[in-house]
């Protein structure tokens, strides 16, 4: 036997003794996985990628020890197929925020830009309003100045 051979045969043993409730390595309450059976089997991490096949047996281990105690386990592309419909759909919820904001800002903009031609067009009438003011009491201190007459 070769290397391979004995790594899978290795792994083998260790996802039997870890599915009939016995291992030797990991405790017995710790979940069923891909890495719990590669420390049963006092193999490294990643060991058992190397058999694609074997990592499909622990996953169908694990569906079949899930519904011996009554568990119902969705398929992973459901799974998957549900977590993108969730993602969808808080995204599509942050958009619609996003935009509502977005039309916010834009009113506000141009109420700002409202309020502040408003404010030009004032500070424009009371500088016209001054310089008529400052003008008309220069004419009146002219008048007043024609009245005044000598004192003999």
């Amino acid at each position: 036997m070769n290397k391979s051979e004995n790594t899978l045969l290795a792994l083998e043993a260790a996802l039997d003794r870890i599915s009939q409730g016995k291992p030797k390595r990991t405790p017995t309450h710790r979940k069923l996985s891909v890495r719990a059976v590669e420390e049963e089997a006092n193999l490294g991490n990643g060991s058992a990628y190397y058999y694609p096949e074997f990592i499909d047996k622990i996953k169908q281990v694990k569906v079949d020890i899930a519904e011996a105690k009554g568990e119902y386990v969705q398929p992973e592309i459901q799974s998957v197929h549900l977590k993108l419909n969730e993602q969808k759909r808080i995204k599509q919820n942050y958009k619609e925020k996003y935009l509502a904001v977005r039309e916010q800002l834009a009113n506000f903009a141009a109420a700002q830009h409202h309020l502040n031609d408003k404010l030009v067009q004032a500070l424009a009438k009371i500088d016209d309003l001054e310089f008529e003011n400052m003008s008309l009491r220069e004419k009146v201190t002219e008048l007043k100045r024609g009245k005044v007459v000598p004192i003999k």
